[in-house]
């Protein structure tokens, strides 16, 4: 059933001009850098080219309510990551944990953003994210 969220946010904003991005990380396992963005770099959509992969930064380029949502899969080692609105002084949006086990976690938020707002999903804790598991989308509804 974890699997069909992201899927279903897939084929909502392709075949919407509100689209954004959808991405995720490769097989296996991702190694990730606690105190930094985590860098998505298996694009699946980003019809607004607001998501870049070398940064892991979705930088906003229109007004709106923007549908955000990350899901996480960490294998066999607890993790913590956080949504972030950055800037002058980064806002925790959500927080994300996962125990051993391959536990996964997701959160879905709507929130109103404004051209030229920042985010990103940090790494708080953990050395690895597991697979496909690992997603994060936007999509702008209004």
């Amino acid at each position: 059933m974890t699997h069909l969220f992201p899927c279903i946010l897939f084929v909502l904003m392709c075949g919407t001009s509100y689209a954004a991005f959808t991405v995720t990380c490769p097989l296996n396992y991702s190694p990730i850098t606690v105190g930094s963005c985590v860098r998505y770099n298996q694009i699946l959509c980003n019809t607004a080219n607001e998501y870049d992969v070398s940064t892991g930064i979705f930088t906003v380029q229109t007004n709106g309510t923007y549908s955000i949502s990350v899901s996480m899969m960490s294998g066999m080692l607890t993790s913590h990551l956080t949504l972030r609105k950055l800037g002058i002084s980064s806002t925790y949006m959500v927080w994300l944990y996962t125990g051993t086990n391959y536990n996964m976690a997701s959160q879905t938020i709507n929130c109103e953003l404004v051209v030229g707002d920042t985010m990103c999903v940090y790494a708080q804790s953990g050395s690895s994210l597991f697979s496909v598991y690992n997603t994060f989308t936007a999509v702008r509804i209004s």
